[in-house]
């Protein structure tokens, strides 16, 4: 697919908020943000990022696969320690990082390693805080068996920790699914019946997850199998009572998906694709609205997006742009889009520590590298 340097683009785009003015008077390119490899001690590979306080957790996966998955913290001082990780099953043991979210207090994680005769990915789910973290062994049917589909998030909500992932649908395909935790027992809810369920003209895929005030905002797309099947970006959401609504993204062209979420409060944010490029939708004043003025910045059905990061009332999406980065960042005046000095190929994760920013990003998305700016967008 031919793909549209975003960078390019800003020559033929007037954007709001860049700074200061070419030599002929129209508007000056930005500034690129400039972003430095953060070594890690040993081998580990990287694999997940989350937010600790003014800290930084990175899930790592050690090249010893006799040695558990394990979760490295990052203080503002650039000290490095590693938490301890205890697994309790063999494919806990040898597991890839799939999904890490904490609160400060509370650690949940993804493991997952493919095996058995089909070539499964083995789930683990795993839990703790700054002390240790522990898989929690579960019977094999809570992820497993022939109804078995993915897990795609792990999420922190008031009322406590929960899982995103898919089941096999009692309509159709597979079903948005949800399981949450009683101690150290993981338990599905059945969606027959919700907004979660697929049917048999409208199928769901969740992609992300992340909590959204006192509940859960899943983005992901739905296949319409109407008189002219199609794909739509998607959300589901949760409130405090449990209760789940969906709803299809607008602006979403001939095909689209909803691929990373974020959210501050009420304040989220949608990114993903239509018609190949990407597109971002911001939830105010109570709907769904794709943000007009971002360039055409082309992206493939399997690149990866990271979820957006908030600071005050702008929201900074970092995307792959033919083969460099670049970072779109929205608020009241517009939209601009900055060149990425540092990291190329793809983000596969990313936020916001304190003034810095990290990104885990490289050529490679099975060995991304640790990257970090500081105040990389001045609000």
């Amino acid at each position: 697919m031919a793909r549209r340097s975003a960078v390019s683009a800003l020559a033929a785009l007037v954007l709001v908020g860049a700074a200061g003015c070419a030599p002929d008077g129209g508007p000056a390119a930005p500034e690129p943000l400039r972003f430095v490899e953060v070594d890690l001690p040993g081998a580990a590979r990287p694999q997940v990022l989350a937010v600790a306080g003014d800290d930084l957790l990175i899930g790592v996966r050690p090249d010893d696969r006799s040695t558990p998955p394990a979760v490295l913290r990052r203080t503002a001082d650039g000290r490095v320690t590693q938490i301890p990780t205890e697994a309790a099953s063999p494919y806990g043991r040898t597991a890839d990082w799939y999904s890490l979210t904490t609160d400060g207090e509370r650690v949940v994680g993804v493991g997952g390693d493919r095996g058995g005769a089909h070539g499964n990915v083995r789930w683990s789910v795993w839990s703790g805080g700054p002390a240790g973290v522990g898989e929690q062994a579960q019977a094999f049917s809570t992820f497993g068996g022939w109804s078995a589909g993915d897990l795609v998030d792990a999420v922190l909500t008031p009322s406590g920790p929960a899982l995103v992932g898919t089941w096999q649908s009692a309509g159709a395909g597979l079903d948005v699914a949800l399981w949450t935790a009683d101690a150290d027992t993981w338990t599905r809810h059945d969606p027959t019946g919700t907004p979660l369920a697929s049917t048999r003209t409208l199928l769901g895929f969740p992609t992300a997850a992340t909590g959204s005030g006192p509940g859960i905002l899943v983005a992901g797309w739905q296949y319409a199998l109407d008189a002219e099947p199609h794909e739509q970006p998607v959300v589901w959401r949760s409130d405090a009572a449990g209760a789940w609504t969906r709803a299809a993204l607008p602006d979403a062209g001939g095909a689209g998906a909803a691929v990373a979420a974020g959210c501050a409060g009420d304040d989220c944010l949608v990114a993903g694709r239509v018609d190949g490029e990407v597109a971002l939708w911001r939830w105010s004043a109570g709907a769904w609205t794709r943000l007009p003025g971002v360039p055409p910045i082309g992206i493939g059905d399997a690149e990866p997006l990271p979820a957006p990061l908030r600071s005050g009332q702008r929201w900074d999406q970092f995307v792959p742009d033919a083969g460099r980065l670049a970072v779109v960042t929205a608020d009241a005046d517009g939209t601009v889009v900055r060149p990425v000095d540092g990291p190329t190929g793809t983000v596969s994760a990313a936020v916001r520590v304190g003034g810095s920013v990290y990104l885990l990003a490289g050529p490679d998305p099975a060995a991304p590298r640790l990257w970090r700016a500081d105040d990389p967008v001045p609000g």
